[in-house]
This record gives structure tokens, sequence and C-alpha cells, in this order.
């Protein structure tokens, strides 16, 4: 079976289905937070569970679509606040992706985070966030030249996504405040660094100063 995302067994609550604006919902300002710069601890358990999947071959025929052929140069840490930078969303989407992260693990056996599936699954993670979440988004053209692939490429991630996730965008306020609660838990009280929004230049590619190769098919 999948490995629960995050270790956090005991997050795992049904997923109930309302019909309810979920931005409203999950309206919790995270920003006014003490402590609330949990980016660097989703970065810590990624980057945790890369090296423990380091040497496991995905089954998941539709998962091979986010495989790339090498570790890309760039650490989930460095790729994660890039997307935090230039991507302008809200503190929110990033526990949104997160949930979404670890349904595509839970709901598909044979299923893990490598190093070379990580940073297309959270490039993905963040778009179907943005767009579930926030009242305004940036288009997959932008997703893609920050993510560092195509914007082809990105279109299909999406869909394969939503389809390892069984188009299942809804969050609960019950799992969001409890996603939400164990990561602000593992952060330590540090003064946190604001991301200035002033700066519009657009992002640059991803990967070792040349655009990624397309993700393969792995045997």
């Amino acid at each position: 079976g999948g490995f629960v995302f995050l270790t956090f067994t005991r997050l795992r609550v049904s997923h109930t289905r309302q019909h309810t604006n979920q931005r409203q919902m999950c309206k919790t300002n995270v920003q006014k937070t003490a402590e609330s710069d949990f980016v660097p601890v989703i970065a810590s358990v990624l980057n945790h569970l890369t090296q423990r999947n380091k040497e496991v071959s995905n089954a998941n025929e539709k998962l091979k679509a986010f495989h790339s052929q090498r570790i890309p140069s760039i650490n989930v840490a460095d790729y994660l606040d890039r997307i935090v930078k230039y991507s302008y969303a809200s503190q929110e989407c990033f526990i949104f992706a997160l949930v979404y992260l670890d349904r595509l693990v839970t709901k598909n056996p044979n299923c893990y985070i490598t190093p070379y599936n990580v940073h297309r699954l959270l490039i993905t993670s963040v778009l179907l966030a943005a767009k579930s979440r926030d009242d305004w988004y940036y288009s997959n053209a932008y997703y893609s030249t920050l993510g560092g692939v195509t914007n082809q490429e990105l279109n299909k991630l999406e869909v394969t996504f939503l389809q390892l996730i069984d188009f299942e965008l809804f969050i609960s306020p019950t799992t969001f405040e409890l996603y939400k609660n164990e990561l602000v838990s593992r952060t330590k009280p540090t003064s946190t660094k604001k991301i200035s929004k002033a700066s519009k230049a657009a992002p640059t590619a991803m990967v070792e100063d040349e655009e990624p190769q397309v993700a393969p098919q792995v045997a």
C-alpha cells in the first residue's frame, strides 16, 4: 500500500464532500499565526521521503509521467522556495498541495514520492491548489516556466494528477486545520523571512540552465 504522507497517520480523516465554497471554509489566515513559516517543514519532509524512497521503483503506470530521466540539480527546498517566491500563491495553497500529495499516495498502491518525481508532483499539486483555493492565480504557461517543464507537459501532468486523486479537490475545514496545526507544531519558533512581492520579474527555467527533458516512460 501507499506510504501515508508526512507520517500523519492520525490525520487520515474522511474527506467529506459538501457543496460549500472552500475558499471561505478554509479562510484561516495562516500568516497571522505565530511560527507560521511551515514551508521549510514541508520541504524537510519531502526531502526525507525522497531519500527514503531513493531506490524504490514506482509500479503505478500513471505516476511514470512525473518521472525524470535524472534527478534535477535543484534540491527540493530550493525548488519549493522558488515556487513560493514566484507563484504568489497564498500560504493556504501549500497546505492544500500537501493534502493532494497525501491523497495521491494513499489512493494509489505502489505509489511513492522519489527524487525523480518530487519536482513535477510538487509543481502540479501547487497549481491545482491555487486553482482550487485562491481567487486569482497564474496560468499553466506561467507555472510551466516556473517549474522548468513545458506548458504541454504540465497540462498533461495536471490531468494525470487529477485522475490519480479521483478528481477529489475538496478539502474539509477539519482536514485543513489538522494539516495546518501539524505543520505549525513542527515549526521552530524563529523569526520568519517574508518574501517580497515587489519583484514581478518572470522566473527563468528551473534545471541546470536548460529546459529539463520531458518526463519519459520508465520500464
